[in-house]
């Protein structure tokens, strides 16, 4: 389920399933990614370009935004593929994944070829931690 989190700037959704920890979010913005406070996203404590500069660092494509202060949202020109250490493939780009009768249109995600996790074609980072 995604969550929305709003400010006159910018909105910030997150999908909790898609989430890896990486915790890009809460080194590169701390004032507005807390996991210790409830809300933990408050965009209204910073500027919607270092919000938005900080969500695109998402590798999973949990984190995603929807400017409004006529700047242009995240696109790529480019689409890149690139397989981490656990066999998972991280996308950045703009794409669609077709997913049984699902389609989504996409711009980040980390995906996996196993039937193992609860979520897929995503990638479950708790599968490799206990390795």
């Amino acid at each position: 389920m995604k969550k929305t989190y709003n400010s006159k700037g910018i909105d910030v959704y997150f999908e909790p399933k898609k989430c890896i920890h990486a915790a890009e979010c809460v080194k590169g913005l701390p004032e507005v990614f807390d996991t210790n406070k409830r809300p933990w996203i408050n965009p209204e404590n910073s500027e919607a370009q270092k919000i938005a500069d900080v969500v695109e660092r998402c590798p999973s494509g949990a984190l995603t935004y929807h400017r409004k202060d006529g700047v242009s949202n995240e696109s790529h020109d480019q689409t890149t593929i690139r397989v981490g250490e656990d066999g998972e493939f991280y996308v950045v780009g703009n794409f669609t994944l077709e997913n049984g009768s699902e389609k989504l249109e996409l711009n980040r995600a980390v995906l996996t070829n196993s039937n193992e996790t609860d979520n897929p074609p995503f990638y479950d980072k708790s599968l490799s931690e206990g390795k």
